[in-house]
Formats: C-alpha cells, sequence, structure tokens
C-alpha cells in the first residue's frame, strides 16, 4: 500500500511528494512546511541553529609611506662686477656735412627703386584649389566637467527626495531613474541602486497591505458561506496569497490568516475520510482478488470536489498501484 501523505506542521495544509522533491514545500529542522508557511518558517530561524557564522577576515596592517628625502639647495648666483662708467670722447671737428646729404639721397633713391623692382618681379602665391578645407587653427579644448562632483550632487538630490517624505513612491522612483545618467561609473552608482532597492521593496510593502485587508474579509465570508467545501480548490491559491502579503508587510493578522485556513481545512479533511475508508478497503479487496477494473472503478467514484484533500491523494497512489499491477498481469502478446 502506498505511503500516506502527511500535512503541513504550520497549517495543517496536504503535502504531496512532489512538492518535496521539488523545493516547493520544505522540510526545515524536521518540520515540513508548504508553499504558504515556508517564508515564514525561514524567516524564523536563526543563524545559531543552522550554523554559526564565518570568522570575519584579518586586514593587513597598511604600510608607512616613504618620505622622498630633502633636496639639496642651488648654489647662490656668482656675484657681478659693476663696469666702470665710460666717459664720453670729444667729437674731432670735420668738414661740412651738406654733400653728404646729398650723396645719402641719391643711395636712398635708387635703393626704393630696387625694391619696387623687386616686389613686382615676385610670383604672386598659388589660389587654394577649389574644394579644399582650410586647416582650423588649433583651439585648445575644454576641459571635462568633475563628473565624480556630478554624481554625487545628483545622489544628494535624490537622498533628499527619500527623507524628506511626502513623495509618492512612482515620483521617487522617477528621479532614480533620472540621476542614473550622472551616477553611472562612480561610486555613487552603487548607493543609488541601493536606495532603489529599498524603495520598490517598501513600495510593494505598501501595496501588499493595503490589499491585505480587503483579501481577508473576502475569505472570511467565503469560508462562511461553503460548509460542503465546492469552493476548496479556489480559496486556497487566496490563502496563500494572504499570507505572502501579511510577511512581507509583517502584518499582525498573520497568526489570524493561518488559524481561518488551518480550521478550514481540518474540516474538509474530516468530509473526506469517510469516503477513503470505505473505498480504500473495498478497493484493496478487489485488487487482491484480480478485479482490477473493478477496483478502479471503485477509486473513481471518490467525490470530486475533495480530491485536493490527503484522502484523495492516498486513494490516487493506490490507484497507480492497481494499475501496475494490471499490466503486470496482462497477457504478452507473442
Amino acid at each position: 500500500m502506498a505511503a500516506p501523505v502527511l500535512p503541513c506542521d504550520s497549517c495543517g495544509s496536504p503535502i504531496p511528494d512532489s512538492d518535496l522533491e521539488t523545493g516547493t514545500a520544505v522540510i526545515l529542522l524536521g518540520k515540513r512546511y508548504c508553499v504558504g508557511c515556508k517564508t515564514e518558517a525561514i524567516q524564523g530561524v536563526s543563524l545559531d541553529e543552522l550554523g554559526g557564522p564565518a570568522a570575519p577576515a584579518r586586514s593587513a596592517a597598511p604600510k608607512p609611506a616613504l618620505r622622498p628625502a630633502p633636496r639639496a639647495a642651488p648654489p647662490p648666483p656668482p656675484e657681478r662686477k659693476a663696469a666702470a662708467p665710460r666717459r664720453p670722447v670729444p667729437a674731432a671737428p670735420g668738414p661740412s656735412r651738406m654733400p653728404l646729404l646729398l650723396a645719402s639721397g641719391g643711395v636712398v633713391a635708387v635703393v626704393a627703386i630696387v625694391a619696387i623692382v623687386v616686389v613686382m618681379s615676385r610670383p604672386s602665391p598659388p589660389e587654394p584649389k577649389e574644394g579644399a578645407r582650410t586647416q582650423a587653427p588649433n583651439v585648445p579644448k575644454a576641459a571635462p566637467p568633475d563628473r565624480e562632483a556630478q554624481a554625487r550632487e545628483a545622489y544628494a538630490r535624490v537622498d533628499a527626495l527619500a527623507r524628506a517624505g511626502g513623495a509618492s513612491w512612482d515620483h521617487l522612483l522617477a528621479a532614480i531613474e533620472k540621476a542614473k545618467p550622472a551616477c553611472r561609473g562612480t561610486p555613487w552608482e552603487k548607493k543609488l541602486d541601493e536606495l532603489r532597492s529599498r524603495a520598490l521593496h517598501d513600495k510593494e510593502a505598501d501595496d501588499a497591505a493595503r490589499e491585505l485587508a480587503p483579501l481577508l474579509d473576502e475569505l472570511k465570508g467565503a469560508v462562511a458561506t461553503d460548509p460542503e467545501f465546492k469552493r476548496f480548490a479556489e480559496l486556497q491559491p487566496k490563502f496563500r496569497l494572504a499570507l505572502e502579503m501579511a510577511g512581507k508587510t509583517g502584518s499582525p493578522r498573520m497568526a489570524e490568516i493561518r488559524s481561518l485556513q488551518k480550521d478550514y481545512n481540518d474540516k474538509y479533511e474530516k468530509l473526506a475520510e469517510p469516503h477513503y475508508a470505505e473505498i480504500n478497503e473495498a478497493a484493496t479487496q478487489l485488487a487482491e482478488e484480480r478485479r482490477y477494473d473493478d477496483a478502479l472503478r471503485k477509486i473513481d467514484a471518490f467525490p470530486q470536489h475533495l480530491r485536493l484533500s490527503r484522502s484523495w491523494i492516498n486513494l490516487d497512489k493506490l490507484r497507480q498501484d492497481i494499475e501496475r499491477r494490471k499490466k503486470e498481469a496482462a497477457p504478452k502478446k507473442k
């Protein structure tokens, strides 16, 4: 006979073997937790229970920096002796300057004529070719701005907005996105990412707290008006969602949600147990008589709306075992 399905130690929900194999449900410190309870169970376990933290690594002491040796002062320049003042030599009386002025005037005229001829005989400079680009003068480039200072200023504006409060989460996240280009590639980029992560977490917590109250009211009304458990499959995902919301916000209503789910699930299991006891006994007897088809039909008579219970999971394992035995007993074709 197949092994019975074990319940969650927190809420009592059935835990199939497939959930434990895929990691949807977990076993922690010898207790089983379903998908709705595992998050809080993991958060409630301390590091001392799982194992001591690793010893922090010792940082090497920094070596003292070497000071450069002082340079010797340059020797003073040698003193120069002042030169003695020269005495003016009296000019000797000479002949008349008039002939000399006439001669110099003729020389100047001849030199001017020669200069004009030389200038006119020079070839004109070549004109620039059509389409040729003129070389731009070397203009010194402006120094790049201080990127770290810009990043620090951009982060400071966003941090001030977050600390001031009053701004919506969407407005704060938009300001963070706007500051990203200025902070990219600087030490302020990591701080901006951390601020964004905190803002997203707090936004999700606020949204969850705002949605938790109407969801819990819906669950209370559904449980009270479902004595035959026709909505059991519909309400289980809503119970898990309510537990996740309460876990994100740290809501004190977590215990209330768990108690409501456990009471609802326990009543569901009690309703399924008599069907399991009758069908399991009859199907097992029919299978021992090798009336495999009759045994399978008996198992299929289990109520459809109770097939999320532990009783049905155990019956389903019995059904798989009977199908295997039926296949082995079938005559082999030659």
